[in-house]
Formats: C-alpha cells, sequence, structure tokens
C-alpha cells in the first residue's frame, strides 16, 4: 500500500515526501547514487549502481524488517530530488535508523534537508509508534552533524568503523540518538521558531 503524501512547506518550493516506487528510477536518480561527492559518507561504496541494482532496491528492500523508502519530490513540477528512508526498526526496543540523499543541488542547502528528517521521525514516533532513533555518522562529515543537532540529536560515542564497503580505511564515526521525548521538544522550539517550515502534528 502506498504512504500518502507528506507536504513539506518551504519559502522557496514545496516538497513533498512518498512511496518509492519503480517509477522514479531515472538517468537522474541513477547518476546521484553513482556521484563520489553525493555518496562520499554513504555505505554504498564506489560500486557502480545500474538500472537493474536501483529496480532490486526498490522491489526487495521494503522487505528488509518493514523499511520504508520515500522519494523527495516537488509540488509544482514533481522532480524527483532525493530519497529517504526509514530502516532497522526493532520492535523489542521501539528504535530505528533513518537514510536520505538529496541528489538535486538546488536543494542541497537551507532547510530542505533538516524538513526531511524532521518529516521522517514524524512518521516513526507519530504513525509508527518508535520511541527512539540511532544511527552514525563520519566524524568529518560536518554538515550531516550540524542537520542532526539541529533537529536535536544527542552525540553519544565516537568508535572505529569501516567506511566505505570496498575499502580497508577506518574513519572516526560519532554515534548519535534522538528519543521521542527529545523530538517533540525540539520541535515545540522549531515549530515556534520556524512555522512555516516545521509542525508537530
Amino acid at each position: 500500500m502506498s504512504a500518502p503524501n507528506i507536504l513539506i512547506k518551504t519559502k522557496q518550493q514545496n516538497i513533498f515526501l512518498e512511496t518509492l516506487s519503480l517509477g522514479h528510477i531515472s538517468s537522474n536518480y541513477i547518476d546521484w547514487v553513482n556521484d563520489p561527492v553525493l555518496t562520499k559518507y554513504l555505505e554504498i561504496g564506489d560500486v557502480k549502481l545500474t538500472k537493474n541494482d536501483l529496480k532490486n532496491y526498490i522491489i526487495n528492500s521494503p522487505k528488509d524488517g518493514g523499511r520504508r523508502n520515500y522519494a523527495i519530490m516537488t509540488t509544482e513540477s514533481k522532480n524527483h530530488i532525493g530519497n529517504c528512508s526509514i530502516y532497522e526498526i526493532n520492535t523489542q526496543d521501539n528504535s530505528y535508523e533513518i537514510g536520505w540523499i538529496i541528489g538535486d543541488e538546488n536543494f542541497s542547502g537551507g532547510l530542505y534537508a533538516p524538513m526531511v528528517i524532521f518529516e521522517l521521525h514524524k512518521i516513526a514516533f507519530l504513525e509508527l509508534g518508535l520511541e527512539r532513533c540511532r544511527g552514525r555518522v563520519v566524524k568529518e562529515n560536518v554538515k550531516a552533524r550540524l542537520n542532526n543537532q539541529f533537529i536535536g540529536y544527542k552525540e553519544t560515542e565516537t568508535v572505529k568503523y569501516r567506511g566505505r564497503k570496498n575499502t580497508n580505511k577506518y574513519l572516526d564515526i560519532v554515534e548519535v540518538e534522538l528519543s521521542k521525548d527529545d523530538w517533540l521538544i525540539r520541535g515545540e522550539a522549531l515549530s515556534k521558531k520556524y512555522p512555516n517550515f516545521f509542525q508537530i502534528t
């Protein structure tokens, strides 16, 4: 069943999330996942992904523990500008992880990424009834860490972690977490400061 569209309002152009499907596969999508700059800090490594790889991912990954994959779309032009996911859902401790990539450089700055992150947590906490997000971010990935801190994540520990799948390089990884209570507190503050961008309900 397709998830309902989730509208994210912005000053420049509204964007929304919809369930990722085979119809989203395009040359642009293939270019993003094979762009070494965009995927520098992702775990997919340097392996070139093909159209068939993306088809298999879209079809099979939702079978992995209830993973939810979304396409990030513009409302006016219906352009597919990125993807995001809720995954590693653990029903024993009600935890999960998230991931995102914004491939269109016109949407790579400003509040776009924080708004996408915020909406993923809204789905996880309010719709799925989960309680805690956990994750890892490369220490040198300052942009991602700032986005996380903006949303309310706490950095808990720095560990050594093997980076890209096809290398033996180990990186400093910062472990992070965000509880539902902390998200609600931060969300209330953000909704007051940026009422057009962030809403808890």
